[in-house]
């Protein structure tokens, strides 16, 4: 009976283990992919950058960082930022979070904080996760003078931002990065692209396109709109290709067409000076 009994044990106990051996072996999502499977299709994936990737970025392009640890500054939606020194009594303030939309958190912050004080209000750059503040060596409370260091920034801005579109109060940041998707998209190929647009208030609104090399995935997100009124949220389509077409002010608009929402749905106007320039034609 005891030989009855263990010889079933082992025979279940080889039946887990190999259950569980085959379990090992299954094949997992490319977590590195851009089409990394989602319960609905395809999703965009946000790779996060590290305070390292900055400093490197902004020596390259002639920002002379020093750290000056023992300086301080104000803590923005719960993070004290590395502070750097610049020649001229400049400084540069770099605060790192976990998402892209923690730094709108960090934005609003400053405000609350310095409403009632007569600051030298510092620069704002955002490049994906981190929100640098360049406080530069000049008079008022809202400086507009260009520096030795304004170039340096938005160059290092342009390289790190990867697959975003960055669009800042009519600057255009990486815009090329629109015609390499399309491209993959043509070509069967797995890309993604991010257009991030700030409105005249400073709230980002978010489109992403995303491709397996199959399917288009077209969403709109202005959930962060502080003045969009009721009409705010993501939404999201699956379309058939992109066209571009020239307005009669002489831009580029870019569409989504043959979408399964709305039929067209519209990814960029861009002045088409800005995508000669940044693609260096």
């Amino acid at each position: 009976m005891i030989n009855k009994w263990r010889s079933g044990y082992l025979i279940m106990l080889g039946i887990a283990i190999l259950l569980v051996g085959l379990a090992g072996c299954k094949s997992e999502p490319d977590s590195s992919a851009p089409h990394v499977a989602s319960n609905d299709g395809i999703a965009y994936k946000e790779t996060p950058l590290k305070e390292e990737n900055i400093v490197k970025t902004l020596k390259a392009n002639g920002v002379e960082l020093t750290a000056s640890p023992s300086d301080s500054y104000f803590k923005l939606n719960k993070v004290k930022p590395s502070i750097y020194a610049l020649p001229g009594k400049e400084r540069i303030m770099l605060y790192v979070y976990d998402t892209a939309k923690d730094t709108k958190k960090a934005r609003l912050d400053f405000v609350e904080q310095t409403k009632v004080m007569n600051v030298n209000s510092p620069l704002f750059y955002n490049v994906k996760n981190i929100l640098i503040l360049y406080q530069p060596n000049v008079s008022g409370e809202r400086p507009r003078e260009r520096t030795d260091y304004n170039s340096g920034i938005e160059s290092s801005i342009e390289q790190l931002l990867g697959d975003e579109i960055y669009v800042q109060h009519f600057k255009y940041y990486n815009v090329s990065k629109l015609k390499s998707f399309i491209n993959s998209f043509l070509n069967h190929q797995a890309d993604q692209v991010k257009i991030t647009s700030l409105t005249i208030e400073g709230d980002p609104i978010y489109i992403y396109l995303i491709t397996d090399g199959t399917k288009l995935q077209y969403v709109h997100d202005n959930s962060e709109d502080a003045f969009g009124g009721s009409d705010t949220g993501a939404s999201k389509t699956e379309c058939t290709n992109i066209e571009q077409e020239k307005t009669e002010e002489g831009n580029i608009r870019y569409v989504a067409t043959g979408c399964q929402i709305g039929d067209n749905r519209s990814i960029m106007t861009i002045p088409e000076d800005s995508m000669k320039k940044d693609s260096g034609s």
